[in-house]
């Protein structure tokens, strides 16, 4: 029987994106108290909601991982260490990015004539997909973010720490 606890660092992310994903939950529940609910906007709002999201989406995936890589000359202490901030950081800012679809509209739930809550509904669910691809920590942000901080070939930790498989060896045929 081990007398190592289990690494919290995994659980601590989860909960976390969790309770920020869940915040544009009750953000809406909010605002469908102060808002029409019985409105429908203009065809070109949820239209121009989905392009904002694909455009957040091409940004996080030019920008959203880019991290500095950890110095190989540092211990595999360190450097996990140093991964799981650098990883944390980036998450957070990916969030944010990935929140501006739920916050504009809520200004323009406001602005606009017509729509109302499902003006922010819609926003907020395009949010809520792209927190799902690019914050929620699952196998492809932890990955895309261990990538960037393995660059110069110091191993991070990080797929380790969330209990996913290392990338196997490249085979070439």
């Amino acid at each position: 029987m081990s007398s190592e606890s289990p690494d919290p660092f995994p659980s601590q992310h989860r909960i976390l994106t969790g309770s920020l994903m869940g915040g544009l939950v009750v953000l809406g529940l909010a605002l469908s108290f102060v808002l029409p609910t019985d409105e429908a906007p203009a065809a070109w709002v949820p239209l121009a909601q989905i392009v904002a999201g694909v455009a957040v989406h091409l940004t996080l995936e030019a920008i959203g991982y880019r991290t500095v890589p950890l110095d190989p000359s540092v211990d595999d202490d360190q450097a996990a260490a140093q991964a799981k901030v650098r990883y944390q950081t980036g998450m957070i800012l990916r969030f944010a990015i990935c929140e501006a679809v739920a916050i504009a509209s809520i200004g323009l739930a406001f602005v606009l004539p017509e729509g109302g809550f499902l003006v922010y509904a819609v926003g907020a669910l395009v949010s809520l997909v792209l927190m799902g691809v690019h914050v929620w920590p699952w196998a492809r942000p932890v990955g895309k973010s261990a990538d960037a901080l393995e660059a110069s070939g110091q191993p991070s930790g990080l797929r380790e720490a969330f209990g996913l498989a290392s990338p196997g060896p490249i085979q070439r045929l």
